[in-house]
């Protein structure tokens, strides 16, 4: 094998390389009614090299793949209940919200999509005494004719509670999402833009900050931020307050909301906004006084007291004039005395 082949082999090698994760905690489904249908838990057991610095990808399956290659993921289940359990294991649909709040909607049960199709995991169901966990794999093979860009989907775990007597009988399960881009290299990277902030008053009456966070990239958004006010009325300043929002598409609009205190002053204050998505981070400062209801957008910390171009052209002229006075008087002056 020539060396480009052995080099070409290397990196190919490592692009789908994975890492163990020691993760903390499961990603568990709600309670049920009765302490003998318990739950069922799920989380993920490793990611790609590339990504274990990428807080999503300790969470969720997200990678960028090419047409015709192929992933596995290993996954860790958790039988949560009190009982003897049976959990299946497969792929569902998902999709990301056209809204302004975003969010990621997932299918009614084994709902289908393009990705799923791709997805297998085995075992397909697993049998667990209370408390006890199982390994699965999931598998992911992209079509050489896949189309380029991002799905989604989820990797459920799910168990059915014994039958009651009635026509309802109780399910539980949770999942890991999945972030696919399809295309070739790296795929397209993620980015936002932070746009306005506004100050406004929530129906109880207590004051929040909305930031609007523009999808600029080619990767879905899970945004989180931190505000934190300063400069209030006497000099005070508020503990950081923290938000997240929903899953925001590739070109798509969202905001983070951030619920502040009821008791805090109106204002004003210096509002400052740091957001973060995997790696991508960015910060938007502003000044911004809470009103007595409705919402009011800050103004820009970065550009200070704006002035109206009218002015600017109107001084731009009278430093030309007497720029020209000046020199006049000072032509004058020289003649008188030669």
């Amino acid at each position: 094998m020539s060396t480009h082949r052995r080099l070409a082999a290397g990196l190919l090698a490592l692009m789908f390389a994975v890492v163990p994760l020691l993760i903390p905690g499961y990603a568990t489904a709600q309670p049920t009614d009765t302490p003998e249908t318990g739950g069922v838990g799920i989380r993920l057991l490793e990611a790609p090299v590339a990504l274990q610095n990428d807080p999503r990808a300790l969470s969720y399956i997200v990678d960028n793949l090419p047409p015709g290659s192929e992933i596995t993921r290993r996954i860790e289940v958790r039988n949560s209940s009190s009982v003897e359990r049976v959990i299946s294991l497969y792929p569902g649909a998902a999709s990301i919200a056209d809204t302004k709040d975003g969010g990621f909607d997932v299918g009614d049960d084994r709902a289908v999509n393009e990705l799923t199709t791709w997805m297998s995991v085995a075992p397909a169901e697993v049998e667990l005494a209370p408390d006890a966990t199982a390994e699965a794999k999931v598998t992911i093979k992209v079509p050489k004719d896949a189309p380029e860009g991002e799905q989604y989907a989820v990797v459920w775990a799910q168990t059915v509670g014994d039958e009651t007597g009635s026509a309802i009988q109780n399910v539980s399960r949770a999942g890991i999402r999945t972030y696919l881009s399809v295309g070739p290299g790296n795929g397209p990277p993620a980015d936002f833009d932070i746009g306005e902030l506004a100050a406004q008053r929530a129906a109880s009456g207590a004051p929040e900050v909305v930031a609007t966070v523009k999808n600029t990239g080619g990767r879905a958004l899970d945004p989180r931020g931190t505000l934190t006010l300063t400069g209030g009325p006497g000099g005070i300043s508020t503990a950081p307050v923290s938000s997240s929002g929903g899953s925001i598409a590739p070109g798509k609009t969202g905001t983070l909301v951030f619920s502040l205190d009821p008791a805090i002053p109106a204002g004003p204050w210096e509002a400052s906004v740091e957001i973060s998505s995997g790696l991508v981070k960015h910060s938007s400062q502003g000044k911004l006084t809470f009103p007595d209801e409705g919402s009011v957008t800050a103004s820009s910390s970065d550009r200070g007291e704006s002035v109206p171009t009218w002015v600017m052209v109107a001084v731009a002229i009278a430093i030309v004039v007497l720029a020209i006075i000046a020199a006049g008087f000072l032509v004058r002056r020289s003649r008188k005395v030669q």
